[in-house]
């Protein structure tokens, strides 16, 4: 999950990392700066967004997103959608990937809530209590 944040003047990397509880390198991957560079006021950068709904997993020498998933108990399509990626994208050690934490996750095709509700046997008010403000689209996760 990714949010936007528009850079203030005296912000650094540094000091955007440490806000938004990620670290430097992190924001320059995710925002494809190389080496260090002077943030202008106003801009917006792509940051981590993160909850108590997920776990940060740091990915070590070796894993893919399929053990990940499994050791997890985790949907494999909707974990590559819950972080960004898409089937085949590599994965590097100390790269920082999310994880759903007490709750399943499913990527939609063209449903409603409804026949979701009845696809994953979860009752349609916890359903939408576990995903306010969703409106259901195709590739998109719902958590139940």
């Amino acid at each position: 999950m990714y949010g936007i944040y528009q850079v203030a003047n005296l912000d650094t990397l540094d000091s955007i990392a440490k806000e938004v509880g990620t670290s430097k390198e992190e924001l320059k991957k995710l925002n494809g700066i190389i080496g260090d560079m002077n943030l202008r006021p106003g801009s917006f950068l792509i940051v981590p967004k993160y909850d108590n709904s997920y776990e940060k997993y740091v990915v070590k020498k070796g894993d893919n997103m399929y053990a990940i998933a499994k050791k997890y108990g985790v949907d494999y399509p909707s974990l590559l959608k819950l972080n960004g990626l898409d089937d085949g994208d590599f994965i590097y050690p100390e790269e920082t990937i999310l994880i759903p934490r007490g709750m399943k996750a499913y990527v939609t095709e063209e449903e409603s809530m409804e026949s979701i509700s009845k696809k994953v046997g979860v009752p349609l008010e916890q359903l939408l209590m576990n995903n306010p403000n969703l409106v259901v689209l195709e590739n998109q996760v719902v958590r139940y």
